[in-house]
């Protein structure tokens, strides 16, 4: 009965609304796909991937929380132990959960120049994900809408039928235009974290007390751990700038498309 009780306690106090429905890093879908459902794939496939790891993470949670329920419970034989032991196993949980689900984490910003070699391969590798889905979703609505154009214009397509296709096209490319901005603004921001945990490496590097020592990590050759993060910051950089180029051509393409739909249709 008591494991009963802890376990019905446990969840209706569990933030499973909160596991469950965490807040997309690509933001709200504002496209409603109906006819181009092509279009929108990659930046579902991005949705996909991420909802992936959300789902694994609470699963943990939820699972960790459970046994720390029953072991508390049997532990103290009280119901106040099972929701400590739901407190603890479901941190734990929510841990491993992410753990196997995201191989890449988040670091602090002063952190080691190897952990910071190891983030920035992760957000290279994301940033040129994000960056290729939006190229391609951006490029197959241009597409699209250069086959409503020749449809319009041989009458297959009438005006109202038109604008109704482009709204879908105007709102893909928006959405895929929206989530590069703002997957490229963390990456400035993630940049600068790079860039101050390299300074602190390289003053630690010229102190007077490291100067005393041979030189910390140094190769052979006599490249620092600072060296090598920032030559891998510039391939970090070169990626950014991969990604602002597809932006501004999400923005040129948007523009083409409202002057040639304002000029067949006035």
């Amino acid at each position: 009965m008591l494991k009963k009780t802890a376990v019905l306690l446990l969840l209706s106090t569990l933030p499973l609304g909160g596991m469950w429905g965490c807040a997309s890093k690509y933001g709200t879908q504002t496209t409603d796909v109906v006819r181009f459902p092509q279009c929108y794939s990659p930046i579902q496939q991005l949705r996909d991937d991420e909802s992936r790891v959300h789902t694994s993470t609470a699963a943990g949670a939820v699972g960790g929380a459970l046994l720390g329920a029953v072991v508390g419970a049997l532990t103290t034989g009280k119901v106040s132990g099972a929701v400590v032991g739901a407190a603890a196993g479901g941190a734990l949980g929510a841990s491993a959960g992410y753990a196997s689900s995201k191989s890449q984490e988040e670091r602090e910003q002063n952190a080691r120049m190897a952990a910071y070699l190891k983030d920035l391969d992760g957000d290279i590798s994301g940033l040129n994900a994000v960056t290729a889905s939006a190229r391609f979703s951006i490029q197959c609505y241009d597409r699209e809408f250069r086959n409503l154009i020749v449809n319009y214009k041989s009458g297959k397509l009438n005006k109202l039928e038109l604008q109704d296709a482009y709204s879908e096209i105007k709102s893909g490319i928006g959405e895929s235009e929206r989530i590069l901005g703002e997957t490229l603004q963390k990456a400035y921001d993630r940049d600068s974290q790079y860039q101050a945990a390299i300074n602190s490496e390289v003053r630690q590097e010229q102190s007077p007390a490291a100067s005393k020592k041979s030189p910390r990590g140094r190769a052979a050759g006599g490249a620092s751990p600072a060296d090598a993060v920032q030559a891998k910051q510039v391939a970090y950089r070169n990626t950014i700038k991969e990604g602002e180029r597809a932006r501004q051509e999400a923005q040129k393409t948007q523009m083409q498309h409202e002057e040639e739909l304002r000029i067949i249709t006035s």
